[in-house]
Order: structure tokens, then sequence, then C-alpha cells
């Protein structure tokens, strides 16, 4: 039989119950019905055992206590109440254990069926952690966990080639100037990131020429420079006489 670990007890109608009972009395009722619960809500009919469990009580008080809160049959003593309930959770207990076991065979069954029909189709771990790791050998930045980005690969793994996703993620690599602003490759792949249409790629397909160096030539006379602007630019501008050694200065450039 399975074990029943749980004994239920209602603190207002025990109290109810008891208050006629001395602290002795009390702590005796208390290992009595434990005793109980563990011997399926049965107390022997062996005064000195039940004397023993109940720590030495005299006879006067385990009798008082028999003949208040027990009944008796060829079984032994027991409490109404507590028989009641065990048998109650005993009955609750079989029927969870049929249902668990009626869920577990049915899984398993379909899970045998599932297997065995997709089976083909199926990839394997190993297959596609050993594809991942050629993957992160030939990214150019690898950032955030290796781990991590190996468990949103393997959910995302058949949407995308492996050299395009390669190259996806490089081109967004290079098209970043700071590269704090680079995504983790974990939180990229779970974006699908290789989607996005780069700055770069829409320059190439529209053949969008490079911005002129020198389009900032106002600002730099009035020693203003933007961040876009780069010393080497405003160098050459100085050498082609476009600019003053006192727009240099303001501009704060050492030639």
């Amino acid at each position: 039989m399975a074990k029943i670990w749980k004994m239920g007890i209602s603190p207002d109608k025990f109290i109810a119950d008891t208050q006629d009972l001395t602290n002795e009395e009390l702590g005796v009722y208390f290992r009595l019905l434990c005793y109980a619960w563990k011997k399926e809500a049965y107390l022997p009919k062996d005064h000195e055992r039940l004397k023993r469990i109940g720590q030495g009580c005299n006879d006067k008080s385990l009798n008082y206590l028999l003949e208040t809160f027990f009944d008796e049959n060829e079984k032994g003593y027991y409490c109404k109440a507590q028989k009641e309930e065990f048998d109650w959770v005993v009955e609750k207990s079989g029927k969870a254990t049929e249902s668990a076991n009626r869920r577990w065979d049915k899984t398993q069954s379909e899970g045998i069926s599932n297997r065995n029909a997709n089976y083909s189709n199926s990839y394997n771990y190993k297959e596609i952690d050993n594809v991942f790791e050629n993957i992160w050998s030939k990214l150019k930045v690898k950032r955030g966990t290796k781990s991590n980005a190996l468990k949103i690969y393997r959910k995302i793994h058949d949407k995308i080639k492996d050299d395009l996703l390669v190259d996806k993620y490089n081109s967004k690599c290079t098209s970043v100037t700071d590269k704090q602003y680079i995504p983790h490759f974990s939180t990229w792949l779970n974006s699908e990131g290789w989607t996005e249409e780069l700055v770069s790629d829409q320059k190439d397909n529209f053949q969008i020429d490079k911005k002129d160096p020198m389009r900032n030539l106002s600002l730099w006379k009035k020693g203003i420079r933007t961040l876009s602007d780069y010393d080497e630019d405003i160098k050459k501008a100085y050498k082609q006489g476009k600019l003053t050694n006192e727009d240099i200065k303001r501009l704060n450039i050492t030639i």
C-alpha cells in the first residue's frame, strides 16, 4: 500500500473536543492519533503497548481516552472521524494513481508513435550543436554567451541557411560604428535579425554615392565640427587651401 503522508486535523474541532484534557492527556491523545494514522487508522488492543505509545501514561488516562475518543472492532481501536478521513484519502490517492498511470501510458504510446512517424524529419541535437560550433567560429564579433546563443539557434536553425546567417550577422557588426551597440548573437537570433535591411545594403541596392567629406567646410570655417567629421578630411581641406591657420586653430587640429 502507498504511504499516506499527511494527516489532516481541524484545529477548531480538536481544541473543542479536548478542552477537558490535561496537557499530559492531550499529548498522549495526539500520539495515539499519529500512531493510528501510520497503521491504517487503527490502534492495537494491547494496553501495555498503548501505554508505551503514550510514553508511559497511566491506565486511568489511557482508559478515559479510549472510551471518549475511540471505538473498537476486530481490528482494534479507531477514531471514527480519523478512520473516515483515512479511507477518503486512500480512495482519492488510488484514483489519482490510476489517472496518472493512464496519462503516462497514453503519453508514452503517443510519444513512441510520433517518434516513429517523424524519425526521418527529426533533427539530432548533436548535429545541430556541431553546426552551431562552425557558425560561432566564423563570427567577427562574439557578443553575449555562447550557451544562450546555442539555445536560441536550436529553435531557429531551420529558418535560414548557415552561411547566410554568418554573413548577415557579420554585416550587422560591420555596419555598427560603436561596438557596444552590436547586439548579442542570441538576441539577434531571437529577433530574427537577419531579416533587417541594413543601411549599407540599401546603399548598395540603390547605388547611393558616399557623402562628400568636405560637405561641412562652411562649418569648419566657423570653428564648428560634427561627430561625422574626421581629422584627416579637415587636414586635407587645409592642404588644399580651403581652410586657414585660424580655422585650424579654432577646430583644435594639429597640423
